[in-house]
């Protein structure tokens, strides 16, 4: 909560859709008020499904480090789900499936190096 002097609210609105005004409580009301947040941004939304679309390339053509990559991916971005929907062991869960990625890149990266 912080102090609005009167020479700084030129930017904000003081009529609502009907052209009435608004007083100082309701337009910080209206400033509070935020859209739901989102799990997964459009740029995350579209990597999920060009990675699980890789992946099932990988499988067709058994290429195990696109594979490992693929899920990797797919296994960071899913943590978020299950932090969100687990309430008790939820942090302790996502924490072990970024883990996971990080060794599963780590695998893919091996595999592509020594082979």
């Amino acid at each position: 909560m912080g102090f609005h002097y009167r020479w700084f609210d030129r930017d904000q609105e003081k009529v609502d859709e009907m052209g009435i005004l608004l007083t100082r409580a309701e337009i910080d009301a209206r400033a509070q008020v935020q859209e739901p947040e989102r799990i997964f941004s459009r740029g995350e939304q579209t990597g999920i499904v060009l990675a699980a679309v890789i992946f099932a390339y990988g499988w067709a053509e058994s290429d195990l480090s696109l594979i490992f990559f693929c899920l990797s991916f797919l296994v960071f971005e899913l943590r978020k789900i299950v932090q969100r929907c687990s309430r008790r062991y939820g942090a302790s869960i996502a924490n072990a499936m970024q883990g996971f990625s990080f060794v599963l890149i780590l695998g893919a990266l091996a595999l592509v190096l020594t082979t």
